[in-house]
């Protein structure tokens, strides 16, 4: 495993990858991202999520495929695993919490909390990482048998990075998206 990073530092390597070694993730590293991603906050203890972590070929074919719509993602026919990230059709709040303010109000922040731990353990682990984010969500499910209700938030390509293609993060500054009320 490698040298543990502080969680700064974690934001800081962590990038999109899409140039993977031809190399087996142990299925360990996997469930233990998954693990990290359950560890996190849900409105009323909800936990509206769920994993489904893919490594047989046959099934990663397909999938790659339903990832490049438009001729986006070519490079997911090369990922050593995927992990997708589903959001419950109705998950389970407090009764008054979800009279007053809805399941979904909530469940969509909660899943991309969770899928946010997955990858900063993922980039502790030494893997490298890539939100996918177009993809039929039907056809996913149906590839998958995900529940109908359920909502595919995510398809995250996960393996060891070949390196080189990080660039230097251009982010907005922080004094241009941060307001102080002192």
């Amino acid at each position: 495993m490698a040298q543990r990073k502080d969680f700064y530092d974690l934001a800081v390597a962590r990038h999109s990858c899409r140039s993977f070694e031809n190399r087996h993730v142990d299925d360990e590293l996997l469930v233990r991202c998954v693990n990290a991603a359950s560890l996190a906050p849900s409105a009323c203890n909800s936990q509206p999520w769920n994993f489904v972590i893919i490594t047989k070929d046959e099934v990663k074919k397909e999938l790659a495929k339903l990832t490049q719509e438009m001729g986006l993602n070519l490079w997911s026919d090369y990922v050593p695993a995927f992990i997708v990230v589903s959001e419950d059709a109705e998950p389970q709040l407090m009764p008054r919490v979800a009279a007053t303010y809805g399941a979904k109000h909530f469940a969509a922040c909660d899943v991309g909390i969770a899928m946010a731990y997955l990858l900063l353990e993922a980039e502790e682990l030494g893997l490298g990482t890539c939100v996918i984010g177009t993809y039929s969500d039907e056809a996913v499910k149906k590839l998958l048998e995900i529940p109908e209700g359920d909502t595919v938030r995510g398809i995250i390509a996960v393996g060891y990075s070949t390196g080189g293609e990080q660039s230097r993060k251009n982010r907005k500054d922080v004094s241009s998206i941060t307001r102080m009320i002192i």
